[in-house]
């Protein structure tokens, strides 16, 4: 076999046996997220189906994201063109329409309608001057085709950290060092 199909059995091997561990991008191990049993619901397969496809008391919830991580996409993305956040600083990006400013944002609304707000704008559209264009519809643009699942989890943990009217993964400016008086 080729060096690439060995490497591809070993990982298959370790997956199956629980022994190969994720890598973030420096190539350190990652801990895999701890699932909450306490949140978990267990269901039979035919009491699922019976129950219509959903079990009583499921609500679809985003795992936890990386607010620093989620930060950098909403600057990639260039969401700062349209979005305020008071505090933050981001790259010169080209202005276009204003979109609502999201300071505070993330006390407001809950992970999945930020997440419904980012790939389907047009789910709830705000009614008021300036959300909605000439068809009536959302202005927000749809970031399906350049968004992978991790990225908008990170970006909506990123907007849900909009809580306090800041950031708490914006860079931090360096301190000003002390005045010294002469005396």
């Amino acid at each position: 076999m080729r060096k690439f199909e060995w490497t591809l059995v070993a990982v298959l091997i370790g997956l199956a046996t629980g022994t190969v561990q994720a890598q973030d991008h420096s190539g350190q191990p990652k801990s895999p997220p701890k699932p909450e049993a306490s949140k978990s619901i267990r269901i039979t397969t035919e009491a699922l189906h019976k129950a219509g496809g959903v079990p009583r008391g499921w609500k679809f919830t985003l795992p936890p994201g990386d607010v620093a991580a989620g930060r950098k996409v909403f600057a990639d993305l260039g969401c700062q063109s349209c979005h305020e956040v008071k505090g933050e600083q981001f790259p010169q990006a080209e202005k276009r329409d204003a979109g609502p400013e999201l300071t505070g944002m993330g006390s407001m609304h809950p992970a999945e309608y930020l997440a419904e707000a980012i790939v389907n704008p047009n789910a709830v559209i705000i009614d008021e001057p300036g959300f909605t264009g000439p068809d009536r519809l959302s202005k927000m643009p749809s970031f399906n085709d350049d968004l992978t699942v991790t990225q908008l989890i990170n970006l909506v943990a990123y907007l849900k950290s909009l809580a306090g009217g800041h950031s708490p993964a914006a860079p931090k400016k360096p301190a000003k060092p002390p005045a010294r008086h002469g005396h």
